[in-house]
């Protein structure tokens, strides 16, 4: 089994750098035009999926209608949301900093277990994450390959549980705006194979 991961491009939130999981932002013009480079990069790689999935958000459905899919042909997977941040959605760092002036002290100090309130925990965000990775991998029929629009907070949880260590992994990870992350299933397990990030291309 092969995987394409595609972070969703560009959105306004994006834009003016706020706090945002579940939020549910479009895509910018710019954020089209980087989707539309990742579908032209996925076909470049002779990649013709099999099956298509992508997150609940509709960030995600316009990277994949941008990148040339259709969403008819998708399978919409709420685990695969980005982390919800509850009462920091929408808010900018300064913001977050005069209005909860102790919880970076405290995300900082527990870091898998800090849930803002109303959000999720990056524990109980990478348990739903693994519990899909763990259902593809047993999947009866696995098909050849699939390519999921998702999130960058997903995409990086991914490569952490690939690699074991979700807690040290995840900050040392960059996921840029329609970066495409391979991973294949071996007999080992899932293996993280490629990471693109497509501005780099000219394309």
């Amino acid at each position: 089994m092969e995987i394409l991961f595609v972070r969703h491009g560009e959105t306004e939130a994006n834009r003016t750098n706020l706090f945002y999981g579940r939020l549910d932002y479009g895509l910018t013009f710019t954020g089209r035009e980087q989707a539309a480079k990742a579908g032209n990069l996925i076909r470049m790689m002779n990649f013709t999926p099999d099956r298509i999935v992508v997150s609940g958000l509709k960030r995600t459905h316009e990277t994949l209608k941008a990148m040339g899919f259709s969403m008819d042909d998708a399978e919409i997977e709420p685990r695969l949301d980005e982390r919800s941040l509850g009462v920091l959605e929408g808010l900018t760092f300064p913001e977050i900093s005069v209005k909860y002036p102790d919880l970076f002290e405290s995300w900082d100090n527990d870091w898998l277990d800090f849930a803002p309130d109303g959000g999720e925990s990056q524990r109980e965000f990478s348990g739903r994450v693994r519990d899909y990775l763990e259902e593809l991998k047993a999947s009866d029929n696995k098909p050849g390959k699939v390519l999921v629009a998702t999130h960058g907070g997903t995409m990086k949880t991914i490569i952490s549980i690939i690699l074991g260590d979700v807690s040290y992994r995840f900050n040392q990870l960059e996921i840029y705006n329609c970066s495409i992350l391979r991973v294949r299933l071996t007999r080992e397990g899932f293996k993280v194979d490629a990471l693109y990030n497509v501005v780099d291309f000219d394309i």
